[in-house]
């Protein structure tokens, strides 16, 4: 069977190479169009005797590192063939028993009897188990048609069917049709719920991450609608938690953090927002719109969005028993979010604030090393996801092999977050200069949280950190 990706350990490499994917970035998730120029300017018009390296494709989060003590990275979590698992004969027996059973159904009752949901259902997972994601599909599909023939057109006990069938689509990396059968299922729950009932708050959660997933994947015909989806999904959801549940509820901080999320991408793709001014684009989201109870606008805001959503989660903290160290994090991410955006005075007495929430606790120095002793790539919720993307490496377009590597940099970060002095101190080679070089340019454009010193911003020198980047 022939999978999306696989991992090789730095060995030869595929001759026919993927298109690179048009250029946004965001901290856990570095895209970039003009680094395929970029990558092959070491090596142009030179004879390779040595494995040729592509362009990045994927930088995961820094970790720090010191001098004193070398590390390797964990490996990632990658798929593994159904064929290496030893349950692999015993499911192949159980899919044929299952195929039988069902002949002997349609037999006994008929094509369409309702008995033959469960026994299609157990049937479908074993597949997708085995890697057969096509009979996986296909046999959800026929169960999803038993389950409307017998239970109505919109019953919502075609939601798990339909929820696997997209889990098989993902492995597939098949996203357009992943999209259509999320906005289905997000469709056959908002008609079975309606638009108030408390049921629908993890359809509105799972929808609005699925959009934020998508632009991150860069998938569908305008991204603006992807963000306006997301961060109407995220709010209702949230403020439906409020009102049923109370801000007690954990989903709350959740939903909110959703918010803050989709307020950064619509904040670093503010260019892309002009697309909702279009018919075509524009009444789309006002549907959407309309089938929320709470009608938010439809045009997506950054600086106010998550300023709002940052809020709300400190106030959270400050308005219960919490950890001490939780309320100077929440603050301290209020702080990261006026730094983003340039505001030094409002990002400086935060900050403070953060410090002095930890004054009154038994081990207020160490907890201060740990929240503000080191620097730290902000907005930290950026990287909320990145474990789904390194899971889900079909994005990598008509790649079928991808290779991963790392680099060790070292560099100084203002008291204002401002990277400076970005140097390699990994062991470099000709064939990896272009990869981290193009590393090196991203980290100089990102920021950090400053360290803290009694309580001020201060400039921090010779930071290292190892990042692993995918090509």
């Amino acid at each position: 069977m022939q999978y999306r990706f696989r991992i090789m350990k730095h060995s030869e490499r595929n001759a026919s190479r993927f298109r690179t994917a048009s250029y946004f970035a965001v901290p856990a998730v570095l895209w970039l169009s003009a680094a395929t120029t970029m990558a092959q300017e070491a090596g142009e018009g030179v004879e390779q005797e040595t494995e040729t390296r592509y362009s990045v494709l994927y930088l995961e989060p820094a970790v720090p590192v010191s001098e004193a003590t070398d590390f390797e990275l964990p490996p990632p979590e990658t798929p593994q063939s159904p064929e290496l698992d030893h349950e692999f004969e015993e499911r192949m027996q159980n899919i044929q028993r299952f195929n039988e059973a069902i002949a002997d159904s349609e037999i006994l009752s008929g094509a369409w009897d309702n008995s033959l949901v469960e026994q299609l259902s157990s049937l479908g997972s074993l597949q997708h188990r085995q890697g057969d994601y096509l009979a996986a599909i296909e046999t959800h599909e026929r169960a999803i048609h038993v389950q409307r023939i017998n239970s109505g057109l919109h019953t919502i006990e075609q939601a798990p069917l339909v929820e696997q069938m997209i889990d098989s689509y993902v492995s597939m990396g098949d996203w357009t049709q992943v999209d259509v059968y999320q906005n289905y299922l997000f469709y056959i729950q908002q008609k079975f719920y309606g638009n108030y009932d408390p049921r629908l708050i993890p359809a509105l959660g799972d929808f609005a991450n699925w959009h934020t997933r998508a632009f991150t994947l860069q998938q569908g015909e305008s991204l603006a609608m992807r963000l306006s989806s997301a961060q109407m999904l995220f709010k209702a959801a949230a403020r439906m938690v409020e009102v049923h549940f109370g801000p007690e509820d954990e989903r709350y901080l959740e939903y909110l953090r959703g918010v803050a999320r989709t307020a950064y991408l619509v904040a670093r793709n503010q260019d892309l927002l002009r697309e909702l001014a279009r018919a075509q684009f524009r009444a789309p989201q006002e549907t959407l719109r309309d089938m929320l109870y709470w009608h938010f606008p439809i045009v997506p805001t950054g600086f106010r969005s998550g300023e709002d959503a940052l809020l709300a989660i400190r106030q959270y903290y400050l308005e219960r028993d919490s950890e001490a160290e939780q309320l100077a994090e929440a603050t301290a991410q209020v702080a990261d979010w006026y730094l983003l955006f340039s505001r030094r005075t409002a990002a400086r007495d935060m900050y403070r604030e953060a410090w002095q929430v930890l004054a009154e606790e038994e081990n207020a120095d160490e907890l201060r090393r740990q929240l503000f002793g080191q620097v730290r790539e902000i907005p930290v919720f950026a990287f909320d996801n990145s474990e789904w993307m390194i899971e889900n490496m079909s994005f990598m377009g008509d790649a079928e092999e991808v290779d991963y590597d790392f680099v060790d940099l070292e560099f100084d970060v203002t008291r204002w977050g401002e990277v400076r002095n970005v140097e390699t101190v990994s062991a470099m080679a000709p064939v990896t200069d272009s990869q981290h070089g193009w590393v090196r340019r991203n980290v100089r454009d990102s920021l950090f949280r400053p360290v803290l010193v009694d309580g001020d911003t201060a400039r921090a020198d010779g930071n290292r950190f190892r990042y692993r980047y995918w090509y």
